[in-house]
């Protein structure tokens, strides 16, 4: 069958709407000259601004508290080591410990060898630092007082105030817990500490600083309001369209979706780094960089912590502010195709084409609690200015276009792509002032967009020292995933590794340039027609890609920030093929075939949706933790047998379009869509219809389950517990087991009598088979039997069991009858933490008299605790009046915890962890805990032991992955003991603190 080109459409018949222009602007004289002094003016206070001194506040820890006695206490800092730290023993301390250590900072975890140790060994003392011996002599008979001295210059040990030892540049040690071997009740004048943890980047504004920003921010609104006065002003240029039923539909799809949408990774992160800006007084990462601060990008975040703290942190919630952006972006999208399009904007096929396109890009990615929907909004408005300023050659139209966009970068740096519009619009006109207009406008084109961009300033350095943003910039280059902009097929790696859902619209969109690209160049297109809206928006689609591979991190959900101007080339491409008029047959078959291949491909991605949104889903078993590519394939989009990636099924619809448009001419009718357009309105139809139907699918069918839909629904309800309040955690019971008829039976590496590895998770005796040497001989355990009361609210027997190796030992509860003994075998979750309690669970019969536990094995050590009586209860419950840290996967679904901060460049210590699991990559659960990612919590295994107790969620109809865990939190060192003070002082804004980017601080190397 032949092929048959596009036939003309009437859309394209529609005149264009007139446009305003002045060939050349002539402002009053006095007018141009002042709008461009004060232009200048603004940037001047705007760099002077950033540049301006900072209040600092520095936190000062003292060690043990003034008159009180000494007591090992818990000080994990973040980032880990201190600004300086100070430490004086007295000799007569050191020989009263004989043989044993007078201060250790590191804890007793992996990076314990980074911290600080003075040691007494057989009348000697031994200061060690960085795993090398700083100091090691004899302890003088007569009094006298060592005192350790660290800072950014090295570390110092003085003897009675003469220097003995001296290691200069050394990196200051770190500290995670203060530990000493002195006996409780010793004076506090025998040990001091003082600390200076790193709290660099909590500072606000001095004095100078606010000045200079508010006569910055009268001068940027003085120098836009004399540009409307000097230049053509741009009144009657926007149109503004009249509401019809398809804004309804928009705005009612959009609402619901606040419920379905898909819940993205960043979701909980964004929610943590607002959630804990008002407690460090910065947006900081929270979870790695050491909690640097994310300026000079935090204008988006701001806003989401003032909006947390208007109603809660809850994913809900916080959605509310994308909904509120994208309804935003769609009336600005509205009046720009008004304004451009004139009358031919008034078809209701041109409403439908912009509804489709902008849920093609808006349900996916619009949702999402990163910076990108302000971006998409932003550059919204960024087109809208630019279309006015092309069409009345307005500077001030240019210069909120070129506001908008510097606000946009201030949310990410891959809010640069709002830029876009400004280098495709405003070059052609701009050219022409600079080469024919007054020095006044010359010089107004140039600087009064420039002062407009200058509203960074106050969005990005507001609140920052300018050196701490060069360090925090420095900071994510050394510790983060760091590409060049030739690197940008990483990011399409990433786009191509997700849900078919997130590659659609990117695919269809580059299908769409593609035609544009093959048909352009066949015809004349005037300016105000859909053709012309298709290739103005196809160029600037381009350059948005090219901006954004400037972006240092290339994740798929980096893409949404192209949206505003890949919804217009859609747009027209829907109502227009993109190929042009009368492309030819060769140029149209090319064209579908690119076309019909990338759809494929975008139907190819699995219908995967990590970390939450699985539950219920279509398409294979989503509770596999591990799918092979197998099981990934078989995910992806179908009917039946009928996969929506099959290319045949998009060439019968490219076929059945060049059948129908046969039929159409030889009736003498217009031929319609043709096969490029059809393909390309099918596949849209497809991505907005079959994504609707597998989320509203979804929880439905895993009903009563939890789904983040379910928990929309009880949020509307009043629930602010979020997933708490379903969560079910098997826990301590109020009625205790009796104790034991007997003493403990124990053989081999059982009965020795090494200190416990690692602390008790609960009240009661810890067993184990360590060593001396670190490693278990084989043995056997067994406890007397325990009574069980008849009357007790407890439901089951819970062992703590830990090391690495458990899978090695058979350990097992014995349950005592009136029938006889029955033995459970106690089987934990393989774990490679060493330094990890498992609480493993079996439920008591009704008729149990008696409990006991048994061991033997060999291998690897293990240890376990006594019996506990438990029963299951609501989380809300564990977690009511706790210190809590919910990682950055889960915090936004558990709103109703009292949050763990960081503050004062110091962890709170939590007492429950809620971590996620359920086929979540390792690199993604690991990112709080990962060293060599500056992980904020690094450091916590050294000073505590997490307790994973057993919890769940209430089972739905459909197999569901594991959400998560909950752990209590036990320490090595109890937390407290700490005397915390504040000291105040200036800063210059670009005096730079040591920086923590360098290969000594914690040994990560330079991977470029």
């Amino acid at each position: 069958m032949s092929v048959v080109p596009p036939a003309p459409n009437l859309l394209d018949r529609a005149p264009a709407p007139p446009e305003r222009r002045s060939r050349t602007p002539r402002p009053p004289a006095d007018l141009g000259r002042a709008a461009v002094v004060l232009a200048v003016l603004t940037l001047v206070l705007g760099l002077a601004a950033a540049l301006a001194p900072v209040r600092a506040a520095e936190p000062v820890v003292s060690w043990p508290q003034p008159g009180q006695p000494v007591e090992s206490t818990t000080l994990a800092l973040s980032p880990p080591r201190p600004l300086s730290l100070d430490v004086t023993v007295d000799c007569a301390a050191l020989r009263d410990i004989g043989s044993g250590t007078a201060l250790a900072t590191g804890g007793a975890g992996a990076n314990g060898q980074r911290g600080l140790t003075a040691s007494a060994v057989d009348d000697r003392i031994v200061v060690r630092s960085g795993g090398g011996v700083l100091l090691d002599e004899p302890v003088p008979r007569s009094g006298c007082r060592y005192q350790v001295q660290a800072d950014d210059s090295g570390i110092r040990v003085l003897r009675d105030g003469v220097l003995a030892a001296e290691r200069a540049g050394e990196p200051v040690p770190q500290v995670a817990a203060l530990s000493t071997d002195l006996d409780r009740g010793r004076a506090s004048d025998e040990l001091r500490v003082v600390v200076r943890p790193d709290d660099r980047y909590s500072s606000s504004p001095g004095t100078t600083k606010i000045a200079l920003l508010v006569l910055h921010g009268a001068a940027l609104l003085a120098t836009l309001l004399l540009a409307t006065r000097a230049w053509p002003r741009v009144r009657g240029v926007v149109r503004t369209p009249r509401p019809r039923p398809v804004d309804g539909v928009v705005a009612a799809v959009a609402t619901c979706w606040v419920a379905l949408a898909p819940a993205h990774y960043d979701d909980s992160w964004y929610s943590l780094m607002a959630r804990n800006a008002g407690e460090a007084g910065y947006i900081g990462n929270y979870t790695y960089m050491f909690n640097a601060t994310e300026n000079p990008f935090v204008a988006s975040q701001y806003l989401m912590q003032l909006w947390g703290e208007l109603g809660d942190h809850s994913v809900w919630w916080l959605r509310l502010l994308p909904l509120g952006y994208g309804l935003l972006t769609w009336v600005l999208l509205r009046c720009l195709l008004a304004t451009a399009l004139g009358r031919t904007a008034q078809h209701a096929a041109v409403r439908t084409a912009l509804a489709l396109a902008f849920l093609v890009w808006w349900l996916p990615f619009g949702l999402t609690l990163r910076p990108e929907p302000p971006i998409i909004c932003l550059s919204a408005g960024v087109l809208l200015a630019c279309e006015v300023a092309r069409r009345a050659r307005s500077i001030p139209a240019l210069a909120v276009a070129v506001l908008c966009a510097a606000v946009a970068v201030a949310c990410s740096p891959s809010g640069i792509v709002a830029f876009a519009p400004v280098l495709v619009t405003a070059t052609p006109w701009v050219a022409d002032l600079l080469r024919r207009g007054r020095w006044t406008v010359r010089l107004g084109v140039l600087l009064v967009p420039a002062a407009a961009a200058s509203v960074f300033v106050p969005l990005g350095f507001g609140d920052a020292a300018f050196a701490d943003v060069v360090e925090a910039t420095e900071l994510h280059r050394w510790y983060y995933l760091s590409y060049s902009w030739f690197d940008e097929w990483v990011h399409f790696g990433t786009l191509m590794a997700g849900p078919w859902a997130l590659r659609l619209p990117v695919l269809l969109t580059i299908a769409a340039g593609v035609l544009v690209a093959i048909g352009r160049g066949r015809h004349p297109v005037r300016p105000g027609t859909v053709r012309w809206l298709v290739s103005t928006s196809a160029v600037t689609t381009l350059v948005a890609f090219a901006l954004l591979s400037l972006s240092p991190t290339k994740w798929a959900l980096h893409y949404s920030a192209v949206a505003a101007p890949a919804v217009l080339l859609l747009t027209g491409a829907l109502l227009r093929s993109p190929l042009g008029r009368d492309p030819g047959r060769m140029a149209c078959a090319a064209g579908t075939g690119v076309l019909i291949a990338l759809v494929a491909a975008g139907f190819a991605g699995p219908n995967v949706w990590k970390p939450l949104s699985d539950r219920g889903q279509p398409f294979g078993d989503h509770a596999d933790p591990a799918p092979t590519k197998a099981d990934l394939d078989g995910m992806a989009p179908h009917l039946g047998e009928f996969y929506f990636r099959d290319v045949r099924l998009w060439v019968a619809v490219a076929l059945a379009a060049l059948l129908v448009a046969h039929l159409r001419r030889r009736r003498g009718r217009t031929r319609g869509a043709g096969p490029d357009r059809a393909v390309l309105i099918t596949a849209s139809l497809g991505l907005v219809s079959c994504l609707l139907t597998v989320f509203a699918f979804a929880p439905l069918n895993h009903a009563p389950g939890w789904t983040p839909a379910a928990g929309a629904v009880q949020a509307l309800a009043g629930n602010r517990d979020g997933m708490a309040a379903d969560v079910q955690v098997l826990a301590g019971a109020q009625t205790a087991l009796g104790r034991p008829d007997g003493p403990v039976q124990r053989t081999g590496g059982f009965a020795g009598e090494e200190p416990a590895p690692l602390p008790a998770p609960a009240a009661g005796s810890v067993w184990h088979d360590r060593g001396a040497d670190g490693t278990a001989e084989p043995g056997s355990l067994r406890t007397g039997w325990y009574s069980v009361p008849a009357r007790r609210d407890g439901t089951h027997v819970v062992v703590p069991l830990a090391g690495p190796g458990l899978d090695a030992h058979r350990v097992a509860l014995e349950i005592a009858t009136p029938d006889g003994v029955r033995s459970v075998p106690l089987r934990p979750e393989p774990v490679a933490e060493p330094r990890y309690w498992q609480e493993v669970g079996t439920v008591l019969p009704p008729e149990a008299r008696a409990v006991r536990v048994t061991a033997e094995g060999g291998g690897d050590w293990a240890a376990l605790g006594e019996p506990r009586l438990a029963a299951m209860r609501p989380a809300t419950e564990i977690t009511a009046g706790k210190s809590v840290f919910v990682d950055q996967v889960l915090a936004a679904y558990w709103p109703g915890v009292q949050h763990a901060p960081i503050r004062g460049g110091m962890l709170v210590p939590p007492e429950i962890m809620i971590r996620a699991e359920g086929g979540i990559p390792a690199d993604i659960l690991r990112n709080p805990v990962r060293a060599s990612w500056g992980g904020t919590y690094a450091d916590f295994g050294a000073v505590a032991v997490p307790v994973r107790m057993h919890a769940e969620l209430p089972p739905g109809s459909t197999r569901a992955p594991s959400w998560g865990r909950v752990e209590r939190v036990v320490y090595d060192d109890p937390p407290g003991g700490l005397h915390r003070a504040t000291e105040q002082h200036s800063r210059d804004g670009w005096q730079r603190l040591p920086t923590l980017a360098r290969e000594e601080y914690i040994g990560r190397e330079d991977d470029g």
